[in-house]
């Protein structure tokens, strides 16, 4: 992926052996520590530093009468890759990512900080210094500053899932003639249900899909 930045957010990223670096004043780039291995059915399949496994369950004769149960003998997807951004928690003040790490706001210095999901990188977006903005208490709009990263990127993501924050809220109209202007679709929720939208989708179809969430504590 190869990404650029106007004067007012940053320039092109560089990748180092570090655990994050700053790119401006608007976003931190997080890395993964996480392998993941593919085998998609079958076998075992070791994530992390820590090799964890997962096996297939055995016993497919065996019955249940627990919902839950039944679910996750039917999940497709339960034994795909996630990707490496995939959120395995929404906290309270944040999100924590498969890939152990935490994205938390407000951070040290007081700062917004929300999570922004481009293929298979995760970034840290500075929401401080008029960001984004609720009008009326139910009405989210980002400041376009904010959203020219997806104007820059490239390839672009197909669909792009937005959390706005703590409850569920309405995205301002100006926002989504800029995303449609780029051909993006969107998805819209509270940022714990945006959050389940983006693994979902993110696992079934692997660098195209993209997410902007606002900390759940806003």
């Amino acid at each position: 992926m190869s990404m650029a930045y106007n004067r007012s957010i940053g320039s092109i990223l560089y990748q180092t052996s570090k655990e994050s670096i700053r790119i401006g004043s608007n976003y931190r780039r997080c890395f993964s520590v996480s392998i993941s291995r593919h085998n998609l059915f079958g076998g075992t399949k070791s994530i992390g530093n820590k090799g964890q496994l997962l096996t297939p369950p055995s016993g497919k004769g065996e019955t249940s009468s627990n919902p839950a149960d039944l679910f996750k003998k039917n999940d497709i997807l339960m034994y795909s890759d996630k990707p490496l951004n995939y959120i395995e928690s929404v906290k309270e003040n944040g999100f924590h990512l498969a890939n152990n790490l935490l994205i938390t706001s407000p951070n040290k210095q007081g700062e917004i900080i929300g999570a922004l999901m481009l293929q298979s990188e995760t970034f840290e977006v500075n929401l401080s210094n008029e960001g984004y903005k609720i009008i009326n208490k139910f009405i989210v709009e980002f400041n376009e500053d904010v959203l020219q990263v997806f104007k820059k990127v490239h390839p672009k993501p197909e669909i792009v899932v937005i959390g706005l924050g703590e409850k569920s809220r309405m995205l301002s109209e100006s926002n989504k003639r800029y995303f449609s202007s780029l051909g993006m679709q969107l998805e819209v929720g509270d940022s714990n249900n945006a959050a389940q939208i983006f693994d979902l989708l993110a696992t079934e179809r692997p660098n195209v899909i993209g997410a902007l969430l606002l900390p759940p504590n806003v």
